[in-house]
């Protein structure tokens, strides 16, 4: 699982490149940046380019709260997993909302020769 960058980290990207002067390349500065931080996973220039992209429209380096995908039929696990978050989560947000996760489990099935009511 990918490690999210913490919001320190997305500052520190931010001054590394020096954001206003663009006087070092993505890749110049992906290298940079792996090497001062060995032991997490390495940024790619996508990584740079999106925390850059996000700085200009957004003006800070922030996550920006999670919107949970809107389908009824999906299970909780397959919801937390889509979000990138933990099913606890998704039922506190359940909770939250006064919604209630449920199964359908079909008990009875219609055949042919039952009457027409």
């Amino acid at each position: 699982m990918v490690r999210r960058l913490s919001e320190r980290e997305r500052i520190e990207i931010l001054i590394m490149i020096d954001y206003g002067y663009r006087a070092r390349t993505q890749l110049e500065f992906c290298r940079l940046f792996n090497n001062k931080y060995p032991n997490r996973e390495p940024i790619t220039r996508s990584t740079v380019s999106k925390i850059a992209q996000k700085f200009l429209k957004v003006g800070h380096a922030r996550d920006q709260p999670r919107r949970l995908q809107e389908n009824p039929h999906l299970p909780t696990r397959q919801v937390a997993a889509n979000n990138g978050i933990v099913q606890s989560s998704v039922l506190k947000y359940l909770k939250l909302y006064k919604w209630h996760p449920y199964k359908v489990v079909l008990v009875q099935e219609l055949n042919e020769d039952d009457l027409d009511l």
